[in-house]
């Protein structure tokens, strides 16, 4: 218990220190208009500013309104002078529009209905997805689940053996095809052999691919089709790795993602060292999505499940 109760203090702190740079962005520039400012700061000013804020930090335009919306609906007349009332509302605001009906729903790890249960992994290059891969595959070991992962990333040599590593650290079964550039038939073969063993949970690591490349989105579509002949109702999860520092690219990624794929959740990378990471926001209203996973650093450690009010603390720095 005690041991379960450090690890959680020690996520808190480390999720604090990933946003530090978008609470310094956001919140210390909202105190210094309060401060500079005093009794004669004017609502326009300070919702001008409250909007400015907002979008540099990647919230984006419509859930930038949509929020700004909410707080003056919420705000009393005295209050918008009160920098302390001020900020409360906005973070019961903000918590309100990440509380989505999806969340902490159906996760991977700690949800699991089917034997094996398929999660296939997909984004762009460059996001993290392989070593995402890998963390989780780690973590539903360290649970007690048998893991088998499909190394389906067959165009990039350094993938294959970074997976590999993962693979032994979770004392994994990983399947690959030397010699083959078909990733739909290691993504067969992976489920096949986790039916066989009776795993619990299968990966599915595929490549990263440019959005806007058509013939390669295709593609996935085929992988996801193929885990389907090999087990029906197959693949349970299709989770989107986004990369947060690329803001509202990221956004545009997904929606994409979206119409090849049936993506089931989000998992945000790179919040640490970003001053974007109002991006969150912006995933959980706009994608319809639940943001399953998110990532503050390169450690096993550095991946929790995303949780809304553990977020918005961090975010304002509260204990």
């Amino acid at each position: 218990s005690s041991k379960n109760t450090a690890v959680e203090i020690s996520w808190k702190e480390r999720l604090k220190n990933g946003l530090k740079k978008t609470h310094q962005n956001l919140l210390s520039n909202l105190e210094e208009l309060f401060l500079s400012k005093k009794d004669k700061l004017k609502k326009e000013e300070l919702f001008e500013k409250l909007f400015e804020l907002l979008i540099s930090a990647d919230v984006g335009v419509s859930t930038t309104d949509l929020l700004i919306e909410k707080v003056k609906l919420s705000l009393n007349k005295e209050d918008f002078l009160n920098y302390e009332k001020f900020l409360e509302l906005l973070k019961i605001e903000i918590l309100a529009l990440l509380q989505t009906p999806f969340e902490n729903k159906s996760g991977t790890i700690e949800h699991i209905k089917y034997h094996p249960h398929v999660v296939m992994m997909v984004g762009v290059n460059g996001v993290g997805k392989t070593t995402t891969t890998g963390k989780l595959a780690y973590k539903s070991f360290l649970r007690g689940k048998k893991v088998v992962v499909g190394a389906a990333d067959t165009f990039r040599a350094a993938a294959v053996e970074q997976l590999s590593i993962w693979a032994q650290r979770a004392h994994a079964e990983m399947i690959q095809i030397k010699d083959s550039q078909d990733p739909a038939s290691v993504a067969y073969e992976a489920v096949k052999s986790s039916l066989q063993s009776g795993a619990d949970i299968c990966f599915i690591d595929t490549a990263g691919r440019l959005q806007t490349r058509n013939d390669l989105m295709q593609e996935l579509s085929k992988i996801g089709r193929v885990i389907q002949k090999a087990r029906p109702n197959a693949p349970h999860e299709v989770l989107l790795v986004l990369d947060a520092t690329t803001g509202q690219n990221a956004i545009q990624q997904a929606k994409v993602f979206k119409e090849v794929v049936q993506v089931t959740g989000i998992i945000l990378t790179k919040l640490d060292g970003t001053a974007k990471g109002g991006v969150v926001l912006a995933v959980a209203t706009e994608l319809g999505l639940p943001i399953r996973y998110i990532g503050v650093g390169e450690n096993v450690e550095d991946l929790e499940e995303f949780n809304s009010e553990e977020f918005t603390n961090a975010l304002f720095m509260n204990p």
